[in-house]
């Protein structure tokens, strides 16, 4: 069994110590991990997702962002929820990371969510990670 997000959270982890601009993802990419990386995308942790074709195979690289210093947009980035070992909260109980500086994501019945969305819509679900 894999975990395709703890293996695109490391990529991404990985690529910042290494400075990289783009790293590619594995093919074939889970719409689960396009998912997240639209709320990283949305919440301004990373610049997008580029989408390239070759030969006949779609795939995926993720545009990592940097600050003026150079330094990475991502500080943290830690997987919560496991295949071995699932955790879930509810709305109520879902703490704030790092005073509110980072987020938490969800996978809610709506879909993937951040924990501020959750808190304001009194929807709660599985933690799947944290970023700060």
């Amino acid at each position: 069994m894999r975990d395709n997000i703890s293996d695109m959270l490391t990529r991404i982890r990985n690529g910042q110590k290494a400075s990289l601009i783009e790293i590619p993802l594995f093919w074939p990419t889970p719409k689960i991990c396009l998912n997240i990386l639209n709320i990283l995308t949305r919440e301004g942790y990373i610049r997008g997702v580029k989408k390239q074709i070759f030969n006949n195979k779609v795939y995926f690289f993720i545009l990592l962002k940097y600050n003026s210093t150079q330094q990475p947009t991502i500080k943290k980035i830690v997987r919560i929820s496991k295949p071995g070992k699932r955790l879930f909260c509810k709305s109520k109980n879902l703490w704030k990371v790092s005073n509110g500086i980072g987020c938490f994501i969800l996978s809610t019945p709506q879909g993937l969510i951040t924990d501020n969305f959750g808190r304001l819509h009194n929807l709660g679900g599985e933690i799947l990670c944290y970023i700060e």
